[in-house]
Order: structure tokens, then C-alpha cells, then sequence
């Protein structure tokens, strides 16, 4: 039911759980004793799966689920006054009731609520979605008079929100996270997006800059690296483009890491060459054009920046990786 093989994270899904006792242990174990919920599915072969991860002052879980609905029980032990954000991932139809206000959902809907009122939601429809709970204490100093913020519409294309979205789903690609100071940092980071996203003081919107704003800028112009690293006209002035922001503030953004902007796309164009370079199955391909497909377009520059970072040439990784592949008729 649970997969804890993986310790950063934890799996759930009812197609693991045996089919006489599916509803019975998804309500009861699931439900109550996980999500502090009670479950009602809306449909005959009902499902549901997803994953959490946990971070020191955060957790986040992707969920998806076919209809249901959800209202929160009445577990004393499981009682806290967290705080979720949650937004939608896919096109449905349902609602979210909290506080006396019901608001409609549909994709990209975007709120935040209080585990420590009554609630309800159903969503007609499969549906997923993600959600960042954090402890109230957390969030309190940066969002003044924070209960009225509670199921308030957020918009979705706002820079914060659409910041935040980026940043956790990078995080849900994303292992080997086991450094504890890195985890604080994350649930940090992810604290001051929802803060700006719900509305913050002035001091309060200066110090999430600083912190959480300019980690998930830094994280989004990285993630646009990496899909573009292969297009030898992508530069720091295509990132800015793409982000709304200047050139010098990318770069300011890279520095702070102690690198440049044009440092880490080289290392991930030379990344992306010695993983092909090395790959037996594109032994009929060329060294140059697998250096032009990873973004190079002067072969002697990239022989240059290559042995220099990995102290050998392209034909010494490909020749190496060659005589190790299995032979093959």
C-alpha cells in the first residue's frame, strides 16, 4: 500500500492493495489514518495514488484521484492547524468548501486552506493535483491577518505561483536530496513563494526575494538549461527572455552560487556529449555531430573544453565505451 522503498519518499496507490479489502484499507488506513479525511468514492472501480515527500518544515504530495469525496474527520490525534496549498494539475469540474465559502474548481485552481477547519471537497471527475503543507507557525510572520487569506482565489499566473509550481515540480524530478541543510533550505524557499503568492508586508515580500524568489528563478533558469542546453544559440539573453527578468540578474542569480550562467551551460553541454559519447547504441553517429546535437558548434573548441573536463579526448570515451558494450552480431 505504501512504498517506502525510496526514503525520500513515500508511494501510495489502491492498485497495490488486494481487491476485497481495497475500500475498507484506502478509507480506514489511508483516510483517516493518514489524510485525517473521510473517503466516499463517487464511482464503482474507484482509484487513487500518490506521492509524498517530506522536507523539515514542509511536505509536499502529487496526488491524483478518480471521483471521490473528501470531508475531514473528526481524529483528535491527527488535529493540527497546518496550512495547505493546493492547486489543480489537470482540467475537472468539482468544489472546496471550508469556513462557509465553497468555491468551484477547474484546472490551474489555485487556494489556501486550514487543516484546522472543516472541510469538504469533491471533484466529479478524475482530477490531480498537488499539495504544499506547511505548520502555521511557518507562514504566520510573513502573511499578516493570515485567516483571511483562507480559501481565497490565488491566480494562477501569478509570478510567485507560477515560480512555486516550477520549483516543487523540480523537486518531485529530482533525488539524492539527503543533505538536511539543502531540505531546510527547500521548505525555506518554498515558505517565502506561498507568501508571496497569498500577499505579504513590505519587509516580509523583501526577505522572500531575497531568499525563496531568486532560489526558484535560479532553479527555473537551470531547468531551462537543461531543455535547451542542445540549441547553440541559447544564451543567458534567451533565458532572461523566457523569464521576464534581465540578463544581469541571471547572472547575479549564478554568481551567488559562486559559477556564471555560461559556466553551467558549457558543463551541461559537455554533460549531455559524454553521456551520448559514451552510449555504444550511437556508435554509427560522429563525434562532431554528437557535438553539434549537445550545442557545439566549433568542433575544435569543444575537443578543447572537453579533455579539459574530463582529462581525456571524445574518441578516448568512445573507444572506451565501445570495447566494454557486450558483443553483438
Amino acid at each position: 500500500m505504501l512504498d517506502t522503498s525510496d526514503p525520500e519518499k513515500l508511494r501510495f496507490s489502491t492498485a497495490a492493495l488486494p481487491a476485497r479489502e481495497r475500500l475498507t484499507l484506502f478509507r480506514e488506513v489511508f483516510g483517516r489514518g493518514l489524510l485525517n479525511m473521510d473517503i466516499v468514492p463517487l464511482e464503482k472501480n474507484g482509484w487513487a495514488e500518490c506521492e509524498f515527500r517530506m522536507l523539515p518544515g514542509a511536505s509536499i504530495m502529487w496526488g491524483g484521484n478518480s471521483a471521490h469525496r473528501f470531508e475531514k474527520a473528526r481524529e483528535p490525534a491527527l488535529e493540527s492547524d497546518d496550512l495547505i496549498m493546493v492547486w489543480v494539475t489537470t482540467p475537472m469540474r468539482g468544489m472546496f468548501r471550508q469556513r462557509g465559502r465553497e468555491i468551484a474548481l477547474n484546472e490551474g485552481s489555485t487556494w489556501l486552506l486550514s487543516c484546522e477547519h472543516h472541510t469538504v471537497t469533491e471533484n466529479v471527475e478524475p482530477v490531480r493535483h498537488v499539495n504544499v503543507k506547511l505548520p502555521r507557525v511557518a507562514l504566520a510572520p510573513l502573511v499578516p491577518n493570515i485567516d483571511d487569506a483562507f480559501m481565497r482565489p490565488i491566480q494562477p499566473d501569478a509570478e510567485a505561483v507560477k515560480l512555486l509550481k516550477s520549483y516543487v515540480e523540480t523537486l518531485g524530478r529530482n533525488s539524492g536530496l539527503e543533505d538536511a541543510a539543502v531540505q531546510q533550505a527547500m521548505a525555506l524557499h518554498i515558505c517565502d513563494l506561498i507568501a508571496l503568492a497569498v500577499g505579504t508586508t513590505r519587509d516580509g515580500a523583501q526577505l522572500a526575494q531575497e531568499r525563496g524568489l531568486n532560489a526558484a528563478r535560479l532553479a527555473a533558469v537551470r531547468k531551462l538549461v537543461l531543455e535547451n542546453r542542445w540549441d547553440q544559440n541559447f544564451s543567458v539573453k534567451t533565458a532572461a527572455i523566457c523569464q521576464g527578468v534581465t540578463p544581469r540578474y541571471i547572472q547575479m542569480l549564478f554568481e551567488a552560487t559562486g559559477t556564471t550562467f555560461s559556466a553551467f551551460l558549457l558543463e551541461q553541454r559537455l554533460a549531455l556529449a559524454h553521456r551520448r559519447l559514451s552510449d555504444p547504441r550511437l556508435a554509427g553517429r560522429s563525434i562532431s555531430a554528437l557535438a553539434l546535437d549537445a550545442g557545439f558548434g566549433d568542433l575544435s573548441y569543444f575537443n578543447r573544453v572537453f579533455r579539459r573536463a574530463y582529462g581525456e579526448t571524445p574518441s578516448d570515451v568512445r573507444n572506451r565505451a565501445l570495447h566494454a558494450a557486450p558483443y553483438r552480431r
